[in-house]
């Protein structure tokens, strides 16, 4: 039986933990990768779900729309838009603002 020489019996403890240090990061990188897509997948998620919210409010939106564009009342509802959403009012009309509250 021939015995080891020290200087081979040494590489090759090298090689070894070089071969398990190389292992365990790699195991550690992919680690942080799926953690990393995982968040991601879940944030991407929650943005769906703000979206599709976002989708439904404009359909409903669109639906009241045609039904007053095809009702007639393009007139009621364009005088009712000028009062409430930009503040219009007739001229010889007097608007009471009340301002008691805090």
């Amino acid at each position: 039986m021939v015995a080891e020489n020290p200087k081979n019996k040494r590489a090759k403890f090298f090689v070894s933990l070089f071969v398990n240090i190389a292992a365990l990061l790699a195991i550690i990188g992919c680690t942080i990768m799926v953690v990393s897509i995982q968040s991601n997948i879940a944030e991407k998620k929650a943005e769906l779900t703000q979206l599709n919210t976002q989708i439904e409010a404009y359909v409903a939106e669109n639906e009241d729309l045609r039904r007053v564009l095809n009702s007639g009342d393009i007139d009621v509802y364009m005088e009712k838009l000028a009062r409430e959403e930009y503040g219009y009012a007739y001229p010889d009309e007097y608007r009471f603002y009340d301002t008691s509250k805090n």
